[in-house]
């Protein structure tokens, strides 16, 4: 094999995958969800219906969650794959979320600041 040839073929091996795993893809999580959150605190269990919205801002992602609970924004909002994490600061207590995206919602848990936890699920409306 002459010289041009050993090079191309040395080329070609060297931008072949070989059993590399493709990294996810950054999900885009903005619109509005109807979610349902299941809460265990403290061993009472509630389970609350609500929204959850995530825009687009000039300081990256904003968003707020609306149950009978009240209003709260979204804070620390981290996308990373198919994944989000984001804190919800419910009356001093910090809640910590994260979910994974599929299809048109997500799933996840949370942890009630040490004191219990619970589940979330959401369908893009």
């Amino acid at each position: 094999m002459d010289r041009l040839g050993k090079l191309l073929t040395l080329g070609a091996l060297g931008s072949m995958s070989l059993g590399t795993v493709l990294e996810a893809q950054n999900v885009d999580p903005i619109g509005v969800y109807g979610i349902t959150i299941n809460a265990d605190f403290d061993g009472q269990v509630m389970q609350l219906f609500g929204t959850l919205t995530i825009e687009n801002s000039d300081n990256g992602l904003r968003g707020s969650v609306d149950t009978d609970m009240g209003i709260t924004s979204l804070s620390s909002i981290v996308v990373e794959g198919s994944e989000m994490k984001f804190n919800v600061d419910a009356e001093g207590m910090l809640v910590a979320f994260e979910v994974s995206f599929e299809d048109d919602g997500f799933s996840g848990e949370f942890d009630l600041d040490g004191l219990g936890g619970g589940t979330i699920s959401g369908t893009k409306r």
